[in-house]
């Protein structure tokens, strides 16, 4: 049964999109949901990071008493997620996925490959429509 969801999220439309389908899901199992942003820093102090920190905690308290919120540094945003999910037990991962050429991806990867190549726990990539 799902019980704890982490759902990446990046500021984007996309990842709204995604957190949104996480809540749906989330409501009739009484699951929560955990929004987890990576920042690319090295710096807890950094401006930046205490927007961004600020932000998350604002976008959790508005999507409802079952979600937490939780920013964490590092550049390798796939890798970040694998480990806050099992450090969380989390039962699934939701991230948002955006259409992008196969060339593009065939050089750049993407976080929900790396996502669905790395985690314990199933991955639900939420589609969205805009190009790159």
């Amino acid at each position: 049964m799902i019980r704890r969801i982490v759902v990446g999220y990046d500021f984007t439309e996309a990842s709204d999109d995604a957190l949104s389908w996480a809540l749906e899901l989330a409501q009739p199992l009484l699951a929560t949901v955990h929004i987890v942003h990576i920042a690319d820093s090295s710096d807890d102090n950094d401006p930046n990071v205490v927007e961004r920190r600020a932000a998350l905690a604002r976008v959790a308290d508005d999507a409802g008493p079952r979600v937490t919120s939780q920013l964490a540094l590092g550049s390798d945003v796939a890798r970040a997620l694998v480990d806050l999910s099992e450090e969380g037990n989390a039962d699934l991962i939701v991230v948002a996925t955006r259409q992008v050429s196969a060339m593009r991806r065939w050089f750049l990867g993407s976080v929900a490959n790396e996502l669905i190549r790395a985690a314990h726990c199933p991955v639900v990539t939420v589609r969205s429509g805009d190009d790159d």
